[in-house]
């Protein structure tokens, strides 16, 4: 399946994620996550307050999304991405990061500014 997800999101945003799919890049984000922190998988649980509890910095997201790049295969435009998911609030949970990088991959890319 992790074959046929890559294949989708190298052919570009939007991409129409299965639930299986989705939870796959979650699965691989949570695990990005924990490894930039050094911290257990287990600790990052969706209710983990990703930037206060956990400890997550802006150069953490830039770290994990690199991760996940790598893995899929596929560049995350990091000035796409839902601000929650760059900076986050203190209240930031690991599923609300979750669910916005999966916004990202469910949406269009914005047009970019006529130089």
């Amino acid at each position: 399946m992790k074959e046929a997800l890559i294949a989708k999101l190298q052919a570009g945003r939007p991409v129409a994620l299965s639930a299986e799919e989705a939870a796959l890049l979650v699965e691989a984000l949570r695990q990005a996550v924990a490894t930039t922190l050094e911290v257990p998988l287990e600790q990052v649980a969706d209710d983990a307050r990703v930037f206060d509890e956990l400890g997550l910095d802006s150069i953490d997201v830039f770290d994990t999304l690199d991760q996940l790049s790598a893995e899929f295969e596929v560049p995350v435009a990091l000035e796409e991405l839902p601000e929650g998911v760059l900076r986050g609030g203190g209240e930031t949970t690991f599923r609300d990061f979750a669910e916005g990088l999966l916004g990202y991959f469910r949406e269009a890319p914005r047009p970019r500014p006529q130089a």
